[in-house]
């Protein structure tokens, strides 16, 4: 069994913080807090001690809000992304769109949360690179669209055209509509 707290080179317990705890207990702790399964953050203290972690109720408190949060934020964004699903009725042009814009949404958040925070903490390469990596997918499903537009309108005119064809070969009335309704319904 591993130890559930690191071991000081002298081999005496460190008190310690909630990242040094082996992956079982940590796993335990995080299963007891989103289950509650405990009456306090005492509780949770007293439990942690009696698996050798000596950790203050502060940062057990601190870590479970931490946890909550997290947990928090995956719940409304599965909740947002099934609701643009829902919206869309099976588009994925329009998915798609809804997702990017939701994805720029959250990164705006947090941008105006970094504002008091030190640059040195905060990775803005890596946010930089998201910004444009959402930046160069909208323009390039922008341009997508308006190309399957414009081969659309085209193929719709060539066809109009071969139909005023046909109909001086001959072709009945009946038989351009029919076969302009067919195009209608296909450009739908």
């Amino acid at each position: 069994m591993t130890t559930p707290l690191t071991i000081s080179p002298k081999g005496k317990r460190r008190r310690g913080d909630i990242r040094r705890l082996s992956p079982e207990v940590r796993a335990e702790l995080d299963d007891r807090i989103l289950k509650r399964k405990f009456n306090g953050y005492r509780d949770l203290k007293i439990w942690l001690r009696q698996n050798g972690c000596m950790i203050a109720t502060t940062s057990v408190k601190r870590y479970a809000n931490k946890l909550e949060q997290r947990l928090g934020a995956v719940r409304l964004a599965t909740e947002q992304a099934r609701l643009v699903i829902d919206a869309a009725d099976d588009d994925d042009f329009e998915v798609n769109e809804a997702l990017l814009r939701l994805v720029q949404q959250h990164l705006f958040t947090v941008l105006v949360e970094l504002n008091g925070v030190d640059a040195s903490k905060a990775n803005l390469p890596a946010f930089a690179r998201s910004v444009s990596a959402l930046a160069r997918a909208s323009i390039l499903q922008k341009k997508y669209i308006e190309e399957m537009r414009v081969r659309i309108i085209d193929k719709v005119a060539a066809a109009q055209q071969a139909v005023e064809t046909a109909k001086e070969r001959g072709l009945t009335e009946a038989g351009a509509a029919q076969i302009k309704n067919v195009l209608l319904e296909i450009t739908e």
